[in-house]
């Protein structure tokens, strides 16, 4: 926007925080001197709260971040829970364990679905039950706990996460997470989204697959988890560029020290 630099400089504009360091390095170099970061108010308050998350030792812990808007929500998923499977045939049903950060509204939709059958149809035969999503085979079995109370917690505790959401994502990349993304049917969660949430958020977030998934991308994306906890230089990659992208806790704190400030001068 052209208009934009004009009206940041403007005399009464007094002070421009910004979602990153990127942008404000990038606004300084064009003159707008007064435009600073300092953190982003959704990194504020993401505290584990001690939820028990019944996580099993020596297993990689994967959060799923299926997103917030119903029916999308439920959509995405069913086809992460799709994804889930893949990821257990590639690394074996010992070596990784899930937990899904859901939306009250969600959890009521999964209740209202067992309900009505011990089978959920929309999620390829999956069942439910006081929380917990199970798939069973000939060939192994998935467990995948599912909780509305808990996100900073599941966060804080994954290894790495899989999703297809917004705002949460840029969370899970601020932790310092590794995040895996499969392109929906949206009308939110697009290849087009999740494209410019890549741009937005460098290296931490790869998208798998430029067409709303079927089982060839989740195959794929499947083998890309299995690459990714593997690879540790990458890993640590991730948490420097999650503070670079999205800063430390605690830009509300400032932001608002800034706003009292001013209020209250002389």
């Amino acid at each position: 926007c052209l208009i934009l630099p004009k009206l940041l400089n403007n005399s009464r504009c007094l002070k421009v925080f910004v979602r990153d360091a990127l942008t404000a390095k990038d606004l300084n170099r064009q003159g707008i001197k007064k435009a600073e970061f300092v953190g982003t108010p959704v990194m504020d308050n993401l505290i584990s709260t001690g939820k028990d998350l019944q996580l099993k030792p020596g297993l990689f812990t994967i959060g799923i971040l299926p997103g917030s808007r119903l029916p999308e929500a439920g959509i995405n998923l069913s086809l992460l829970l799709k994804l889930v499977r893949e990821i257990v045939k590639v690394m074996g049903e010992n070596f990784c364990q899930f937990r899904v950060a859901a939306v009250p509204i969600l959890m009521s939709e999964l209740e209202a679905f067992a309900q009505h059958s011990a089978v959920i149809t929309n999620f390829e035969n999956w069942q439910y039950q006081a929380g917990k999503l199970t798939f069973l085979t000939e060939e192994y079995s998935i467990e995948v706990i599912c909780y509305e109370d808990a996100f900073a917690d599941i966060l804080q505790q994954s290894n790495l996460v899989i999703g297809m959401a917004g705002t949460a994502i840029e969370q899970a990349v601020g932790l310092g997470k590794p995040v895996i993304t499969i392109p929906g049917q949206g009308p939110s969660f697009t290849y087009r989204f999740a494209e410019a949430q890549t741009r937005l958020l460098g290296c931490s977030v790869q998208v798998i697959g430029k067409q709303p998934a079927n089982s060839f991308t989740l195959q794929e994306a499947a083998q890309k988890v299995k690459e990714t906890l593997a690879d540790k230089e990458y890993l640590e990659a991730c948490i420097r560029n999650g503070i670079q992208r999205m800063g430390r806790p605690g830009g509300s704190e400032k932001i608002a020290d800034y706003l009292m400030q001013y209020l209250t001068r002389e």
